[in-house]
């Protein structure tokens, strides 16, 4: 077989270009099938009762779209930076092409940090996956049953809390502890089997009982970081720490590999590491992209 002196039979990109695309088709299936079953897990989702969201709105799960789209722009900024540090790059512009490199880094940085007072504004309000309790009076009394075994874990989430904040505090010294301490304790002991002023029984709240009376205590104290109680809300919590936690990884490892050519850069020959920058760049445009996708769902939907 003859074959031609000007025939070309290499590939119109590079080897690490054609690995990154081949591994961006198994990432964008990864997402599409992550975004799918949370979406589904979402419609699927249990009626809770009359007169309640069939899925927890924003407010109540204390999700602010300001704080989305703040991380929205940072993404999209460093995005078009790391473009600016390719083609820096590309017209031999070393020391412009680091400037921009580490301005991206810097952004990206920045938006971990915002998630990460997000996720810690999730963990003081008790919006964790398992942590909420999903009773609220008007349920059917088969949804109640349902949540049975959820309404006694809560229940004891709740004691143990409150156990620790009234920690102390007696009807001696009630009088001189603060309003949240006060209303606290007076929670506290509805939730315990006691006798009243006639000496009869008093049967302690039901879970639904419970979450209601913490819902409206929480909105007027929220330092007492108490679980709420949020229909289909542990349904959500674990939905949204999967769709922003693994993205979040995702950019992580897109930090490490610009702080490793970053670093190249600093202290060597950045002009060797064209190719490997591009590619970097490829990758964290996805990420970028996915962010785009990901804000409307988790932040408007």
């Amino acid at each position: 077989m003859i074959v031609s002196e000007n025939s070309n039979t290499n590939l119109p990109i590079s080897n690490g270009k054609l690995a990154m695309w081949l591994f961006l088709a198994t990432e964008v299936m990864f997402f599409t099938g992550l975004l799918a079953t949370c979406m589904l897990l979402r419609e699927s989702a249990p009626f809770p009762g009359q007169g309640l969201p069939h899925w927890p709105n924003q407010k109540t799960v204390h999700v602010e779209p300001w704080l989305g789209a703040i991380n929205t722009v940072i993404l999209i900024c460093s995005s078009l930076v790391i473009l600016l540090s390719i083609n820096a790059l590309k017209a031999n512009k070393v020391s412009s092409s680091l400037f921009f490199l580490g301005i991206s880094l810097v952004l990206g940085s920045i938006f971990l940090g915002v998630k990460a007072f997000e996720y810690k504004g999730k963990f003081e309000h008790g919006i964790i996956p398992g942590n909420i309790g999903e009773s609220l009076p008007g349920m059917s009394p088969q949804r109640e049953k349902l949540l049975q075994q959820n309404g006694l874990a809560y229940v004891r989430k709740v004691q143990a809390q409150l156990r620790i904040v009234c920690s102390g505090v007696t009807n001696e010294n009630l009088k001189d502890q603060t309003e949240a301490i006060k209303n606290a304790y007076s929670l506290y002991s509805l939730t315990l089997d006691g006798k009243d002023s006639q000496n009869d029984y008093l049967r302690p709240l039901s879970p639904a009982q419970l979450g209601e009376k913490v819902n409206l205590l929480v909105a007027e104290f929220p330092q007492l970081h108490l679980p709420p109680a949020i229909p289909n809300g542990n349904l959500w919590a674990s939905c949204y720490f999967a769709l922003t936690g693994v993205h979040a990884i995702h950019v992580l490892f897109g930090l490490a590999f610009m702080l490793g050519i970053f670093l190249k850069g600093l202290f060597g020959n950045l002009q060797s590491m064209e190719g490997t920058l591009e590619v970097t760049g490829l990758y964290w445009h996805f990420v970028d992209l996915v962010w785009l996708v990901l804000y409307p769902i988790i932040y408007f939907l």
